[in-house]
């Protein structure tokens, strides 16, 4: 990785990566589209229990960062389907579990059991591999997965699993919180 820029965001010095939203919807559509040509067709089952588990660090599973990444770039393009939590289909919170679930980390099956996981995080401190939470209401009713400080991925119900901007999505539905699930290494 090369450093880009060091930036001041309310009084905080944050170091930004070189690599630009471009290059990470390009490297994340590379690595589906290798996924998609390896193996059977591209459809490799989806584990939804595990004997693997983690090593737990501070109290949070450890996992490497590419290999949280390759997981989620598996899943871009996927069609939405309510409930889902298969490559025929996901729901935003299936999304959440089958991603963690092939790296060894046990994630509750919907968004407000997922909304009372982890550790909390403000915006500010969101970074990858966090959960994003959006709603209208007192309760979430969406969920992404940070993929950097400012975009995540999640299942659209009318796009399917797609990369956005978590400041773009929150400005069509309130961003509730966010929790740390993971340390990575």
């Amino acid at each position: 990785m090369r450093i880009g820029s060091v930036m001041k965001m309310n009084g905080v010095s944050r170091v930004r990566l070189g690599y630009d939203a471009e290059w990470r919807i390009i490297r994340l559509i590379a690595m589906a589209s290798l996924a998609a040509v390896s193996g059977c067709g591209g459809m490799r089952p989806v584990p939804l229990f595990t004997t693997h588990q983690a090593p737990i660090e501070n109290g949070l599973p450890v996992v490497a960062r590419d290999d949280l990444l390759n997981e989620i770039s598996m899943y871009h393009g996927v069609p939405y389907k309510e409930g889902g939590d298969s490559m025929k289909g996901l729901d935003c919170s299936g999304l959440v579990q089958v991603v963690f679930a092939p790296l060894g980390v046990k994630v509750p099956r919907t968004v407000v059991e997922q909304f009372g996981s982890g550790i909390p995080v403000g915006r500010h401190d969101v970074r990858t591999g966090d959960l994003v939470f959006f709603g209208g209401g007192r309760l979430p009713d969406h969920v992404g997965i940070a993929v950097s400080d400012d975009e995540m991925v999640h299942a659209s119900a009318s796009r399917g699993v797609i990369l956005d901007g978590i400041d773009n999505f929150a400005g069509t539905t309130r961003l509730q919180g966010a929790r740390r699930l993971v340390r990575l290494r």
